[in-house]
């Protein structure tokens, strides 16, 4: 987990859209922006929701709409009011309008055909048209990308479901085989080609990899949970973070179910039958019955370790807890983020059921489209642990060990923190690089 609104004229002066879009749109576009000119002198009615229901439902009668549904958040001085028109059976609109201190500052519009998000419009403070996005589908009903558009600027493409590059059929086989590492995230940028020694390919050139969410084979890293214009990535910085220890591993990706969460009894019986020994799983919510399946799959597979992240959301889990961080599953450890001393980081849960500490704050990282930034969170911590976990399986091979066996030996060789400031169990840089630095790759 990490821790870490936009006038449109009828002549569209300020916004040049493709043929298509404009001719499809424009009448709705010009609606909008019309709505948005009307509520700019009415924005000090912004605290009175029902004078502000009132005028949506003017704007609808006049279009020949239906007011569907609506809402008013106020939160001290910053009010947004949302409202879903009805355009016919199948389109409706679903529009934002947002005030801080009685003044509107934007407005945004989504269209859906049915069930199916398909454009985004953004209207600024003036009430132009300040971006547009349109999701483009693959024949099979997958959203394929995002078109950005934006005034003055180059269209931009956001991948949803993007082709592999191309197939792999000759990578060589490893001299000691790898340990493989399975992924429950977000995906990941699975065209990288620093990812490609890592990523395993079958006999007939196709990625080895599973996407719950669509069904398919190919779990790209984009998260439609918060809004499907604006995916989010989160799965290649993990994997970016493991990838810099240094360690040799082979990885499995799997793009966790957002739809239905029972199939994470899928992502592990696959992640099995794959031969995965760790699992990554930096994500987690407050609901234990969305967990059910995969604590009860789990405990069927003990040969597995799984590494939990404990959540950043500044809470004790003994009082309030997250799952799957909270667990009584003797294969899978449970880590949360630390400072480079052992103490705790703002804002990282922690508690009884938090195993181990590590400093995850301020990691630089790359994620999809080679984009670098720092990253902190419990998130982080997952594949740092999951390296210095690499490095106790591999030290100790002429032993092969299960996952409880793995979580045993990882907790006895760190020790307890005997500084009051530290975490608990703080595995600390200097250790994983002392006890990794024989298994490094040597282009580390």
């Amino acid at each position: 987990m990490i821790r870490s609104c936009r006038s449109l004229i009828a002549s569209l002066l300020f916004f040049v859209a493709p043929a298509d879009l404009i001719a499809a749109e424009a009448p709705y576009n010009n609606s909008l922006a019309q709505f948005c000119i009307d509520l700019q002198p009415k924005a000090n009615q912004s605290a009175n929701p029902d004078e502000m229901i009132k005028i949506a439902r003017l704007f609808a009668a006049q279009n020949g709409w239906k007011l569907a549904w609506h809402n008013h958040n106020q939160r001290g001085m910053t009010a947004r009011f949302q409202y879903i028109f009805h355009i016919n059976e199948i389109r409706q609109l679903r529009l934002s309008a947002f005030f801080v201190s009685d003044r509107l500052r934007g407005m945004r519009n989504e269209i859906y055909h049915g069930s199916d998000p398909a454009n985004l419009t953004v209207f600024n403070t003036a009430c132009n048209l300040f971006e547009h996005r349109q999701i483009r589908y693959l024949d099979d009903g997958r959203m394929e990308r995002i078109t950005v558009q934006r005034s003055g600027k180059a269209d931009e493409q956001i991948w949803i479901n993007p082709p592999l590059l191309t197939k792999k059929n000759d990578k060589p086989p490893a001299t000691v085989p790898a340990i493989i590492v399975g992924h429950i995230d977000s995906g990941i940028d699975y065209r990288r080609t620093d990812f490609q020694p890592h990523l395993i390919y079958d006999r007939d050139g196709d990625l080895v990899a599973l996407d719950l969410w669509d069904g398919d084979r190919l779990p790209f890293d984009a998260n439609l949970a918060r809004s499907p214009f604006y995916p989010q990535s989160h799965g290649s910085y993990v994997v970016d973070v493991l990838r810099k220890i240094g360690t040799d591993f082979q990885l499995l990706p799997v793009r966790y179910p957002r739809q239905n969460m029972r199939l994470m009894q899928d992502a592990v019986e696959w992640l099995a039958t794959h031969k995965a020994q760790i699992v990554m799983m930096p994500l987690g919510s407050h609901d234990a019955d969305e967990w059910e399946a995969f604590f009860a799959t789990a405990a069927r597979h003990p040969e597995m370790l799984f590494i939990i992240s404990a959540g950043n959301n500044g809470l004790d889990l003994g009082k309030k807890p997250t799952y799957p961080a909270v667990n009584q599953l003797p294969n899978a450890i449970t880590v949360t983020s630390t400072l480079g001393d052992g103490t705790l980081a703002d804002g990282v849960n922690f508690g009884k059921y938090v195993g181990i500490g590590l400093p995850a704050e301020n990691l630089t990282a790359t994620g999809v489209n080679d984009q670098e930034t720092l990253m902190s969170g419990s998130s982080f911590a997952v594949p740092k642990l999951a390296a210095y976990a690499i490095c106790i399986a591999v030290g100790g091979k002429d032993k092969a060990m299960d996952g409880a066996e793995l979580a045993a030996a990882i907790t006895q060789s760190i020790g307890p923190q005997h500084d009051n400031t530290g975490y608990g169990l703080f595995l600390s840089d200097s250790q994983l690089n002392a006890v990794c630095a024989p298994y490094r790759r040597a282009s580390q």
